[in-house]
């Protein structure tokens, strides 16, 4: 286990390291019904989690830096030989948090293969991202076996563009910054652009502890967790350890639903 999060990015490992803390709340606890107080609030349970679900990408500023409708004007005319990449993909997380009263503290890492498009010019440019976050919760809504809570998440995040052609020759090493068009338009074999964005993520979740009786106080969680991707400042790129001048913004963007697998349990009662 320790070998798979050191193979991770910094970032997951971030995250992991987070859901770690969770994971150790998950000590040997109480029967659930000493986790309540006397006002009738029900102290929520600490979770590790595995999350699937869909990833929207804003591509309306780069598709259109692959179609280029002015080269086909010129005499002769040009093309850049990419297709256009698709705005959605799965994605797969991981992530946990841990009550302190009614505030859950916790943290999350994603990734996303937006998939990859291949043209009859022989080339294929491929989309990926993902990102982590920290997050914050408040338990609105508590149960013996669900918390229905509200969250907000804040972090940063990557996306990478890899563009290949299968005529591509190599090409000198750079002696300036480039411009994004003309890392498109090259011909070099391989090009991989990447580029970073800040992420607020505010959203509602659910989860439920499935227990195998009343005194258990460690189980499966099922839940759902619902958010918007929100990334207030746009996307920086970089080529080869060099700036890139007139890039296109890309980052997530829109709601996100998302299915929730993971262990839980409650904390010992003092």
């Amino acid at each position: 286990m320790q070998l798979m999060v050191a193979q991770l990015p910094s970032s997951a490992r971030r995250a992991a390291g987070i859901a770690s803390f969770a994971a150790a709340a998950l000590a040997p606890a109480a029967p659930a019904r000493a986790q309540g107080d006397g006002n009738g609030f029900v102290t929520p349970f600490s979770t590790v989690f595995i999350s699937t679900g869909k990833l929207l990408m804003d591509v309306s500023k780069l598709n259109p830096r692959f179609e280029r409708l002015d080269l086909l004007a010129l005499v002769p005319p040009q093309r850049t030989g990419f297709d256009a990449i698709s705005n959605s993909g799965y994605s797969i997380g991981i992530g946990g948090y841990t009550p302190v009263g009614r505030v859950l503290l916790g943290g999350e890492w994603h990734y996303s293969d937006l998939g990859e498009e291949s043209s009859t010019f022989g080339k294929t440019n491929r989309l990926e991202t993902n990102y982590a976050m920290a997050t914050v919760g408040f338990a609105a809504w508590t149960g013996w076996r669900w918390t229905l809570y509200p969250f907000f998440g804040v972090g940063v995040g990557s996306v990478k563009l890899t563009l290949r052609d299968r005529f591509g020759v190599p090409l000198a090493p750079l002696t300036q910054d480039p411009s994004f068009d003309e890392i498109v338009l090259s011909n070099a074999p391989e090009r991989t652009i990447n580029g970073s964005y800040v992420m607020i993520q505010p959203g509602l979740g659910f989860d439920y502890l499935a227990l195998r009786d009343d005194k258990s106080h460690v189980g499966l969680v099922l839940g759902l967790r619902f958010s918007t991707a929100i990334t207030p400042n746009r996307t920086t790129w970089t080529y080869q350890g060099r700036s890139v001048y007139g890039a296109p913004d890309a980052a997530p963007v829109g709601a996100m639903l998302r299915l929730v697998f993971g262990v839980g349990g409650f904390r010992m009662a003092k």
